[in-house]
């Protein structure tokens, strides 16, 4: 299959639209003036159309643009748009950063350079993709319906692997704060970790979720419900009929003004706001743009079990309050939570204040997607290895019932197994509950999807791991050797993942997932700790053969016939 190519891009707005633009706000017409309570002011809206009108210079802000590297290609059938911006630091990590409705590309040219080229030597630096939604600005207007947050983080994950990002982080704002944390969903072998300044987690209706809530966090509730009652008509129309509202948008630059500004903070300048509502009109997608909310309150369930890459929120004043207990429900290894008080804004209820975070206080934004980056080293490759195999031999399965080469259990025995010692490994280390069944014991019966069920236990086992340093010298363990040290520990989980993800593979009749760079690494470990597990985890070693390379060696030591076949 030919992988669609990736075309340089500028911006070039022809100067014709740019004059039927003015000519159009030269001659709009104006409703009654009625106060606040009715929605955005003409106040508010004359004073940004006669800025737009006066003073906003487009051809700066498309030169602005234009000075960073941009491309278009085709996904998934639509033309996406996109900044990329590399580093000139050989350490840099990969970075995809997610705008919302009614942001753009915009919200992020303030972050570039800090981000890209830090001052400091020492600072993290990063290699940053920046693409527009699909219908959004020079990604639209679609021609096909679906685009919504799954459908448009597995376009970003494409995205990032065309460009040849197989390790990367997310970031994202808004809409952004959405599709961010469902990349990591899709790809948890991939994405380092996810950045958002909101975590958009609600009571569930569980009376038990709103017992001993904080005053802070009953705040947030106050406030979320205050915004449900007085300004939250734009996600109704934009989930039930965006088309009706979308002959206005398209029709008429101060309809488009004055519906966008209503989510644009009063306090912001007035060059940004219109950067960002130009970017529409000129390139007619603020109907397009709408339909990302039908888009998701249209879409089938997907699976929602928590996320577990590694999540960072930084949430500012003003904006949306997200609450702990709701988001460690559906974001299991959330890593870093903080909350900023910018002084970017008034304080008033409509004005939103530092939701565009990388524009009102990018020096606070990049200091906390700095920080939480740089501290998520991985000093246990091996571990990530073993349980990408597993994550990867899980996939595509279809009958979850057939036969593997461990002993008499069938494909889900086995996940059971390899999940459940997961978590026993974890919750030695941290004294937190393990598996609820003797992993010996597995019963073949699932009640939620496979994935469902793996992920939140290898999260845990991470999470648990990540706080052993490669020096310590007791890790406790549920092996009958007791504490071992750490790059032993950490050696067994990982043996233990990564031969039954061999398992589950071969019972499929599929390619070893058991690679002979992770064999190499393991068999010392299998040599230090199988023999005392002879008899129930491992079976007596088989001879060896000359002609077996690193995998059919370790394989053949623990018991397993490296040709295997139902």
């Amino acid at each position: 299959m030919t992988v669609p190519a990736l075309r340089p891009f500028r911006a070039e707005i022809p100067q014709s639209a740019l004059d039927d633009l003015r000519a159009r706000l030269q001659r709009a017409l104006w409703p009654d003036d009625l106060p606040a309570g009715y929605g955005v002011t003409n106040e508010r809206v004359r004073a940004l159309a006669e800025h737009w009108l006066e003073r906003f210079d487009w051809r700066a802000f498309e030169a602005r643009l234009n000075a960073y590297p941009q491309f278009t290609t085709e996904i998934d059938g639509e033309t996406i748009h996109f900044l990329h911006v590399r580093s000139s630091r050989a350490d840099a990590t990969p970075l995809v950063l997610t705008h919302g409705w009614p942001g753009s590309v915009a919200e992020y040219l303030d972050v570039i350079g800090p981000l890209t080229e830090p001052e400091s030597p020492e600072a993290p630096a990063f290699h940053l993709v920046i693409p527009s939604l699909p219908g959004f600005g020079f990604s639209g207007p679609v021609k096909s319906a679906g685009w919504g947050t799954h459908r448009t983080a597995a376009a970003w994950a494409e995205l990032m692997s065309r460009l040849g990002y197989e390790s990367y982080g997310a970031a994202g704002n808004d809409a952004g704060s959405m599709i961010s944390p469902e990349i990591g969903r899709l790809a948890p072998e991939k994405v380092v970790g996810v950045h958002v300044t909101q975590l958009f987690s609600f009571p569930s209706g569980d009376p038990a979720e709103m017992a001993g809530l904080s005053a802070a966090d009953q705040g947030a509730l106050a406030h979320l419900q205050w915004f449900y009652e007085n300004m939250f008509s734009f996600n109704q129309l934009h989930s039930q009929q965006p088309h009706t509202l979308a002959f206005a948008l398209a029709d008429s630059p101060l309809a488009l003004l004055a519906w966008n500004a209503q989510l644009f903070g009063e306090s912001l300048d007035a060059d940004f706001v219109l950067a960002n509502v130009a970017l529409y009109w000129l390139t007619g997608t603020g109907g397009a743009s709408i339909r990302f909310y039908y888009e998701d309150a249209q879409s089938p369930a997907h699976p929602a079990a928590p996320t577990t890459v590694p999540t960072a929120l930084a949430m500012f004043k003003g904006d949306f309050q997200s609450i702990r207990r709701f988001a460690n429900r559906d974001h299991a290894n959330i890593v870093s939570w903080n909350s900023y008080d910018a002084g970017t804004g008034s304080g008033g209820p409509r004005d939103a204040a530092g939701h565009y975070a990388a524009h009102e206080a990018p020096e606070i934004l990049v200091a906390d997607i700095r920080r939480f980056f740089a501290g998520l080293s991985r000093p246990w490759p091996v571990l990530d290895q073993a349980h990408a195999a597993l994550r990867s031999a899980i996939e595509g399965v279809e009958d979850w019932s057939a036969p593997t080469p461990c002993a008499d259990w069938n494909i889900t025995q086995v996940l059971q197994h390899a999940a459940a010692d997961q978590l026993g490994y974890a919750a030695f280390i941290t004294g937190e509950p393990g598996p609820d069944f003797n992993p010996f014991t597995p019963s073949g019966t699932l009640t939620e999807s496979p994935s469902a069920y793996l992920e939140p236990k290898l999260a845990a086992a991470e999470a648990a791991f990540a706080t052993i340093t490669p020096d310590t010298t007791a890790v406790p363990t549920p092996l009958p050797q007791g504490a071992l040290p750490a790059p032993v520990a950490v050696g067994a989980a990982a043996l233990d993942a990564a031969v039954h993800a061999w398992d589950i593979a071969t019972a499929t009749g599929r390619k070893s997932l058991l690679t002979p760079e992770l064999a190499e690494a393991l068999l010392p470990v299998a040599k230090e700790l199988a023999e005392p597990l002879r008899g129930f985890a491992y079976a007596p070693a088989l001879p060896s053969l000359t002609e077996d390379d690193a995998v059919s060696t370790l394989l053949r030591y623990l018991g397993r016939n490296p040709h295997w076949t139902a």
